[in-house]
């Protein structure tokens, strides 16, 4: 009698034991089960810090733009029109002002004012006689970057407007390999892509550097793309010119960062058409920081998407080097706030180069993850090696990125 209690007893503690084992097995596959399908999340109310996050950058050009926005001091760079400059400038983050060497705006000044402009013979011509515009904005005339006069007047007024304002440097646009992408044709004082070529690097080696000897940025929006050229696809072009640009300038940025620049703004996956080649594209990253120079990745689409938000950031994580540069996530509404925890959570610096995992890609950073699939098709699963927390709450420990996904993944804290 005793013998068969102390049977079943022995048995209603083996079976508690496995019950219990059974449900802490439960609940620890309830905080850290594989998540399939992990898709990002608009976050736009993750808290914002007072000061830079190092790799955020942010473009304002209007008052009307910053009036929308708010929290500046998180962002480690400040790209700003000329109305902003002085608000921008009382910010912790690195505030650059925008020109242009290539463009004169007939309403306001980027660099030399249309007026004088005109009148000291420094617009180009057509082989018609006509001055030359940028077909992408009509207002902008196209200046003779290569005249010294014209250049010397450039650095003059803008070293003057930087004193006034007391930014920490400049943002030039349209750095352009050839004119006729820009213009529609080739100025008739410089009848050939390389002579162009050759007056946009004059331009730049006659600036950049008086700019840097007084401790100013130089960034510059360069690109070449090549009519016909294939290499135009891939970034191949755009890499050939940033080494040509890079000794007079403090940091390189791509303008369109892993989509296309037709208009549609397509996200680029890895493959052979021209509106693919995101390895391609994405070797711009270390080809800027191998020069010694900045990286600054900027891409477009509708404010709260977080998919191209999570796509572009955790591409530009992968290969960033955790110092200078930044990634710019630039809303299509300029009424429209940027900030958004999709693309603005602080992960810390890199803690090894990014590993491959299948058709994807993977990096651990101090406080968190990157994690990218380019593959237009093919979905991949990654053991993440340590519990991060999902878009939206919950725990992992691995994922299924979608194709074209991106995440950025922040580390779960212990007992969370």
């Amino acid at each position: 009698m005793r013998s068969a209690l102390l049977e079943g007893r022995t048995r209603a503690a083996a079976l508690a034991v496995a019950i219990l084992a059974a449900l802490a097995a439960g609940l620890y596959l309830v905080l850290v089960r594989p998540t399939p399908g992990v898709r990002p999340r608009s976050q736009p109310a993750l808290p914002r810090p007072s000061r830079p996050v190092p790799g955020l950058g942010v473009i304002r050009v209007t008052p009307e733009s910053w009036r929308a926005g708010s929290g500046y001091g998180a962002y480690a760079y400040l790209i700003v029109g000329l109305a902003l400059a002085r608000q921008a400038a009382r910010e912790p983050g690195r505030s650059l002002v925008y020109v242009s060497g290539t463009d004169v705006n007939t309403r306001w000044d980027t660099g030399v004012p249309y007026a004088e402009a005109r009148r000291r013979g420094w617009l180009l011509r057509g082989r018609d006689g006509r001055l030359l515009v940028n077909r992408s904005y009509p207002e902008n005339r196209v200046a003779d970057v290569g005249d010294p006069a014209y250049q010397r007047a450039w650095l003059r007024n803008v070293l003057r407007l930087l004193r006034r304002d007391g930014d920490r440097g400049v943002f030039i646009d349209d750095v352009v390999a050839d004119l006729a992408p820009l213009a529609g044709e080739e100025a008739a004082k410089y009848p050939t892509a390389r002579a162009w070529a050759a007056a946009e690097r004059s331009f730049l080696r006659a600036v950049g550097p008086a700019l840097r000897k007084r401790g100013y940025y130089v960034l510059v929006n360069a690109s070449a793309y090549v009519p016909g050229d294939p290499a135009s696809n891939d970034g191949s072009t755009t890499a050939r010119w940033w080494r040509q640009l890079a000794p007079f300038v403090s940091g390189l940025a791509d303008e369109h960062y892993q989509e296309t620049s037709d208009g549609r703004d397509t996200l680029r996956t890895d493959g052979p058409a021209w509106d693919e080649g995101w390895s391609g594209w994405q070797r711009l990253v270390a080809t800027a920081q191998s020069l010694g120079r900045d990286f600054v990745g900027i891409a477009y689409g509708p404010a709260g998407d977080p998919g191209r938000m999570s796509y572009g950031r955790a591409s530009f994580l992968l290969d960033w080097n955790g110092r200078g540069g930044a990634f710019v996530y630039q809303p299509t509404s300029q009424t429209s706030d940027p900030w958004n925890g999709a693309w603005t959570l602080d992960v810390g610096r890199p803690l090894a180069a990014k590993q491959r995992v299948g058709v994807a890609w993977l990096r651990r950073y101090s406080r968190g993850v990157a994690l990218v699939d380019p593959d237009p098709a093919r979905a991949q699963r990654v053991d993440l090696g340590g519990r991060y927390l999902a878009p939206g709450g919950g725990v992992v420990s691995e994922v299924t990125l979608p194709p074209a996904t991106g995440l950025v993944l922040p580390r779960a804290r212990l007992g969370g």
